[in-house]
């Protein structure tokens, strides 16, 4: 077995995000087209000696990379960090430490929308399982997503392969999804100095569709979206772009500022606050990154889809 991994934990972005009414314990099911980026975090775990009846005691190392294009402090506890979290809860399921020595450099803003966090996990997830022999089956992995967040389902099948999916359910649902047309897709990423808090913008998303119809799309519509998809995609969308610009008026500025700079709508993802512009190609992506860079005094990158 392996003494060390390096895994790439890509960011997603939601190129489309229905969102339904909340059910009875309060979850909001989704039906999404996710996508990976070449965009990640670099997460390094080496196994530390299990063998005695004292194994050694697992150590994090969580900052951000020096090329981090947007970074931050690391200021939350570490027992709430996602991967340390996963760590723990796969310890639980096998019954036994197993001692990691974890070295994450984070790239990927949090509070973008991106799923920064979830692809940390899912990347411990495989990692440790690697380095241990632990044999898990997908259905053991989704398990323990389950317990993790919604967007770790995706990120587990991102990271085997499966880059292009629709997501459906509470994020348990994933569905490969390679685009008919158009791929890799070239996009601009913008990620502002703010983030948009998840509660309140689904809070916000209620008292919205309260008063008026969300998207209302259905499967079918996600599949011809996939299968019809050319730039810079007209048809995308996010239930939750302007519940997230009621509460962070930051947002709405920054939309308002990319439609004056970029020739192609943008659009959000997740519940925000990173933005995207997807465009024609490498070239474009990287002329109007800079351009919007320029005017708008924001960090703005570009990349595209893995």
């Amino acid at each position: 077995m392996p003494g060390a991994v390096t895994i790439e934990c890509p960011a997603k972005v939601n190129l489309a995000l229905a969102v339904e009414p909340p059910t009875a314990d309060g979850m909001h099911p989704i039906l999404s087209w996710m996508v990976a980026l070449l965009f990640s975090d670099l997460l390094k775990i080496e196994r530390l000696d299990d063998s005695s009846t004292a194994p050694a005691e697992s150590a994090f190392d969580l900052s951000f990379a020096e090329d981090a294009p947007r970074p931050s402090e690391i200021d939350w506890p570490l027992a709430d960090d996602l991967a340390v979290r996963a760590h723990g809860l796969m310890e639980k399921r096998v019954g036994r430490k197993l001692p990691v020595r974890v070295t994450l450099r984070k790239r990927i803003p949090t509070g973008a929308g991106l799923g920064g966090g979830s692809s940390d996990a899912a990347g411990l997830i495989v990692a440790v399982d690697r380095l241990f022999g632990l044999g898990l089956t997908a259905a053991d992995r989704h398990d323990l997503a389950g317990a993790l967040g919604s967007d770790v389902h995706f990120a587990l099948e991102a990271l085997s392969g499966q880059t292009s999916a629709i997501v459906r359910g509470l994020g348990d649902v994933v569905e490969p999804a390679p685009p008919a047309g158009t791929w890799p897709i070239h996009l601009v990423l913008v990620l502002p100095p703010f983030g948009c808090p998840t509660g309140p913008v689904y809070a916000a998303f209620d008292e919205m569709q309260a008063q008026e119809a969300a998207s209302k799309a259905e499967l079918s519509d996600m599949h011809e979206l996939v299968r019809g998809f050319s730039p810079p995609g007209d048809a995308l969308f996010n239930d939750l772009a302007r519940p997230a610009a009621s509460v962070q008026p930051g947002l709405d500025s920054l939309l308002d500022g990319l439609r004056r700079v970029s020739p192609v709508p943008p659009h959000v993802t997740g519940s925000g606050a990173a933005c995207f512009v997807v465009v024609q190609s490498a070239d474009e992506a990287q002329a109007l990154a800079e351009s919007i860079a320029a005017e708008l005094d924001v960090v703005a990158m570009a990349t595209q889809t893995r």
